[in-house]
């Protein structure tokens, strides 16, 4: 079993929803993990449709600073378009929407019991104590994912919009300010679960 762990976010054009995730988990996992913990995870994104050599959007970018980030850490961001290599190195697939994670596991269906929704993944784990898993975070990590994809059985069903982050893209700074909340508040809260001893 490898000693890192990547996580990759997914949603379409790779220019709002998924840069912010990853720019953040990877904020959040600095602030929480010694350096040398942090240095075991890669966190990465991309699009199912990705607007491929294109910016952060400039209105994701400017929500940044809310969280904690420089504007400036979203301008070095380039979007890419998801493909078979990026799957099969990722060890959890965080995705915007349930459209999303069916792609990717019809493109790579060993990702089945890794890949999730986002809020999909928070609400599944919210219950859920991982401090008998001890205290290296990569075998956290791996125990969060294999408790979530065992309670994905158990939870009772919820509507798509429940797991879902709207797209902003083509709408107005408010929209950017809801998507970007919604994945701030449940990146926080999975950090908070994965993570606190």
């Amino acid at each position: 079993m490898r000693k890192d762990f990547r996580i990759l976010f997914v949603c379409t054009g790779n220019i709002c929803r998924s840069p912010f995730a990853e720019l953040l988990t990877r904020h959040l996992l600095a602030q929480r993990l010694p350096r040398d913990q942090f240095m075991r995870f890669t966190v990465s994104s991309a699009g199912t449709q990705a607007m491929t050599g294109a910016a952060m959007h400039s209105l994701t970018r400017e929500q940044l600073p809310r969280w904690g980030l420089d504007r400036v850490s979203g301008e070095t961001h380039i979007a890419r378009n998801l493909d078979l290599n990026m799957l099969t190195l990722a060890d959890l697939v965080l995705t915007a929407d349930r459209e999303h994670r069916a792609e990717v596991v019809s493109t790579h269906p060993a990702l089945l019991h890794s890949t999730f929704c986002l809020r999909e993944f928070v609400r599944l784990l919210e219950p859920v104590s991982l401090r008998r898993t001890g205290n290296d975070p990569v075998l956290r990590a791996r125990a969060a994912v294999s408790t979530a994809a065992m309670r994905r059985a158990y939870v009772p069903w919820v509507d798509r919009t429940a797991d879902a982050v709207p797209d902003p893209y083509g709408r107005s700074r408010n929209a950017h300010n809801l998507s970007t909340d919604m994945i701030g508040a449940a990146l926080h809260q999975m950090v908070t679960v994965m993570f606190d001893a």
